[in-house]
Formats: structure tokens, C-alpha cells, sequence
């Protein structure tokens, strides 16, 4: 059983100009780029504005914890990115304010299934949920967490699944499924430091879920 081909894979916490390259090559329809300052996968200080506007075969998707409008759109502008992830405690309405300029995705941490309650208010704010798991950073906690409390989300915003997805997914993701899951977020489980992916490790995974 392979995944279905409609799921894109989002390789987040990229630092890298090389790994990038070699990401293209493998199938990964997104890069995130962490603008948060206080993660150790800021990008802000180990790529140059010009090095991402400058990429152009994957999706360059810019994270952003709790910052306000201005300095996201001015990030987006300086590094020419094509989608907005907001993973701190963002409001719909500056989901919406956004949205009029580039795409939205919204993470939310998952434990319990009332963490889902909260997600309706943004249904029609953005334009992806993450799903992620429940920690103490703003993501890269490199844990999983119940997928099964998905069943109880029935909204229309697709998703993608993030939260410690690494090579001993493989089986899980091929048996999970869901009309709105769309895309598949990797992070810390493929690192050897943050921010330094292994890339044979990818490439293993994408083979192994038939991606590539």
C-alpha cells in the first residue's frame, strides 16, 4: 500500500542551501523557514534574503510565532515567500488580514479532542490547518500525538499532519486517512542538530511511503 498521491510532503526548519536543492529533487512540495527567533532553526541568520526569493522549485512557506502583520508581510516581501504559517495564538481576524496577501496556515496543538473546538473559529480564515503536537516549544517537540482524535474533526479547511512524524511513521501514515488531510510536515525526527536535516533519511522515507 502506497499514499495516496493527493498528500504533499512539507519539510520544515530548513537552514540549508544544499539540503534545498536536494529536496526538489525528492518529491517535497514545501520548505518551511522558521522566522522565530527564539527556535534553533531560525533562518533569519544562516540564509540571505536573496538565497530563498532565489528558490523557485518548491514552496517556500515562512513560520511565524505570535508576530505582528507588518513584520510578516515585510518578511514575506523581503524573501519572497509563497505561503504564511502561523503557529503561536493568532486570531482569525489576523488569519484573515493575511490571507488577502498570501495563503494561510494555521497550526494547532492536538492532546485532548477538545483541543479541536477551537479550530472552527478559523474555518474559513485560512486556508490549511497543521496539526501538531501539544509541547512546551512552538513546534519541532519531536513527538506524536493521537491521530485518532482527528476522527472528531469534520471541517472543510484541509489539513496537514505534523508533530514527531519520522521513519517509523511509514505504516501509520499509509493507513491513515481523512477526506481533508492533505500534506504530510517533517521536522525534527530528520535531524542530526536542529536545523541540519539528514537528507539519505528523507530520501528513505519518501521512498518508503512511494512519494518520489
Amino acid at each position: 500500500m502506497s499514499l495516496s498521491k493527493n498528500i504533499s510532503i512539507k519539510v520544515c526548519g530548513l537552514t540549508r542551501k544544499e539540503e534545498i536543492a536536494e529536496l526538489s529533487q525528492l518529491g517535497v512540495a514545501y520548505a518551511g523557514f522558521i522566522f522565530y527567533e527564539r527556535s534553533g532553526r531560525f533562518v533569519g541568520n544562516k540564509l540571505a534574503p536573496k538565497e530563498i526569493k532565489e528558490i523557485n522549485t518548491l514552496k517556500k512557506v515562512g513560520v511565524f510565532v505570535n508576530a505582528s502583520r507588518d513584520s510578516i508581510l515585510e518578511k514575506a516581501k523581503q524573501f519572497g515567500l509563497n505561503m504564511l504559517q502561523l503557529h503561536g495564538e493568532e486570531s482569525p481576524e489576523i488569519c484573515e488580514i493575511l490571507r488577502e496577501h498570501l495563503p494561510v496556515m494555521k497550526a494547532f496543538k492536538i492532546k485532548t479532542k477538545e483541543d479541536l473546538h477551537s479550530v472552527s473559529a478559523y474555518e474559513h480564515a485560512c486556508d490549511y490547518f497543521l496539526f501538531d503536537t501539544a509541547g512546551k516549544l512552538y513546534g519541532g517537540n519531536g513527538e506524536l500525538f493521537n491521530w485518532e482524535l482527528l476522527k472528531y474533526y469534520e471541517g472543510q479547511t484541509p489539513f496537514f499532519l505534523s508533530g514527531g512524524i519520522g521513519p517509523g511513521e511509514v505504516e501509520a501514515l499509509k493507513q491513515f486517512n481523512h477526506p481533508s488531510w492533505r500534506g504530510i510536515d517533517v521536522n525534527s525526527r530528520f535531524e542530526d542538530a536542529p536545523g541540519r536535516k539528514n537528507i539519505p533519511a528523507l530520501k528513505k522515507f519518501l521512498w518508503d511511503l512511494n512519494i518520489n
